[in-house]
């Protein structure tokens, strides 16, 4: 235990000791922060530190705003400022910020505006509340809304209201989003300067410890009922637009959650395989075959892709994706993917299930466990998932996992904590085997 500095000589590390703390975290937690949690966690505090961040680090605003189409954020001699709580002159109109984009050195000129309306907590954008602020932006030239709150969106460009305005433009960020991008920039080295990423990892922080602010952690009160109810159905049994509706607005947020989880406790990019809202093409899955497919893309590289499904009559999680090997014949083909796979894990081989497609999508019929091709190949047996009959070269190897989930499925927490250990450890276990190899 060390009871004293010793100048030049002393590591940081070991400074707890000299105050007889128990660990250099203890230590760690009585550090000056740039934003304190506590009497900040409400609405217009937690607006006025995002905003403040976000003009301060460069590629932070770029980056949020780059994915609006705001190109100009990127033009030489730009600035951006942030106002907080902008009302009307008859003060009934109150959006919580304003942010401005200027060109020019010494006499800026507006380029772009739009006003801010934040939520935290269980609060939710107001279609009403947006309706009014569309009308005041229309009396002073403001055509854009951006709002943000716990709820998630497909993408950055859609919203949870509408609009019939079509000179208005709505988008939406979500807390977790705007966490989630902050820890991307650091882990990527985008951010140059380090005092810039010292308020990324505040500004992280302090999110991660709000009360207030949070993932999609909650399917809905409905959840259990709707699924239960769909539970005995046919694939082509019609689904009632009450249960329909109950069941798309949670599962959309849940896809966007699921894609933000990855990208933040791994060391890629996993986005959504969708621009445009997704509640069409979920309500239409679950209307014609009970199952939802979400397709995911990482790194933004068309060769790494998995998809999702979430069958509902089955109650089960499926992870599924497909690679194609162009060298050798249909065992050398084999061998090669098992090089790949070898490394996923002790006692994952046993839930990792492989098919072999050949040129017209002809397959053997049953899928074999990595780990029995893995025995093959060891004792010199033939691959037990290829069929000469059905040709020299296997045109696609399909890879699947598939969980039971039984009564966790019907739990509208237990359903997300489920959902997404399973996508991460598809994640971990065979897409990174297979980008890595």
């Amino acid at each position: 235990m060390i009871k004293k500095i010793d100048l030049g000589k002393t590591n940081l590390s070991d400074l707890h000791e000299v105050f007889k703390l128990s660990s250099a975290d203890e230590l760690d937690n009585k550090k000056a922060r740039l934003f304190p949690s506590g009497n900040t966690d409400t609405e217009v505090p937690t607006t006025s530190i995002f905003l403040a961040s976000l003009c301060a680090v460069k590629e932070y605003r770029e980056e949020l705003l780059m994915t609006l189409g705001i190109s100009k954020i990127k033009t030489r001699n730009v600035n951006l400022y942030a106002y907080t709580e902008i009302e009307n002159s008859s003060k009934e109109h109150r959006p919580d910020g304003l942010l401005v984009i200027t060109s020019g050195k010494h006499n800026p000129v507006i380029e772009w505006v739009a006003f801010i309306e934040a939520k935290v907590g269980n609060s939710f954008i107001r279609e009403e509340q947006i309706a009014r602020y569309i009308e005041f932006g229309k009396e002073i030239g403001v055509n854009c809304i951006i709002s943000i709150s716990n709820e998630m969106v497909t993408s950055p460009t859609d919203s949870p209201v509408s609009t019939k305005k079509r000179s208005f433009n709505l988008n939406h960020w979500s807390w977790k989003y705007l966490s989630v991008t902050a820890k991307k920039l650091i882990r990527d080295d985008a951010v140059k300067d380090e005092d810039h990423i010292y308020i990324l990892h505040e500004l992280r922080r302090y999110i991660e410890h709000h009360k207030n602010l949070r993932s999609h952690n909650h399917m809905g009160s409905e959840w259990k009922s709707s699924v239960l109810k769909i539970h005995p159905y046919e694939p082509k049994d019609k689904i009632d637009q009450a249960t329909l509706n109950s069941i798309v607005a949670s599962f959309k947020q849940e896809e966007k959650d699921i894609s933000l989880e990855l990208t933040d406790t791994s060391d890629y990019l996993v986005e959504l395989q969708a621009k445009e809202d997704r509640s069409p093409a979920i309500e239409k899955m679950l209307q014609e075959k009970k199952v939802i497919t979400t397709h995911l893309i990482i790194n933004k590289d068309r060769a790494n892709q998995f998809s999702i499904e979430t069958d509902f009559i089955r109650q089960e999680i499926r992870c599924t994706t497909n690679i194609s090997i162009s060298k050798g014949k249909a065992q050398a083909q084999t061998t090669a993917l098992l090089r790949m796979l070898d490394n996923t894990g002790v006692g994952t081989s046993d839930d990792i299930c492989i098919k072999a497609v050949y040129i017209r999508n002809k397959s053997v019929l049953t899928e074999v466990t990595l780990s029995q091709l893995l025995n093959e190949r060891d004792s010199g047996e033939p691959y037990s998932i290829l069929d000469k009959k059905l040709g020299d070269e296997v045109k696609t190897f399909e890879i699947r996992t598939k969980d039971l989930l039984g009564r966790d499925f019907i739990g509208p927490q237990s359903f997300i904590v489920k959902i997404e250990k399973i996508a991460h450890l598809f994640l971990q276990q065979v897409m990174s085997s297979l980008i890595n190899h």
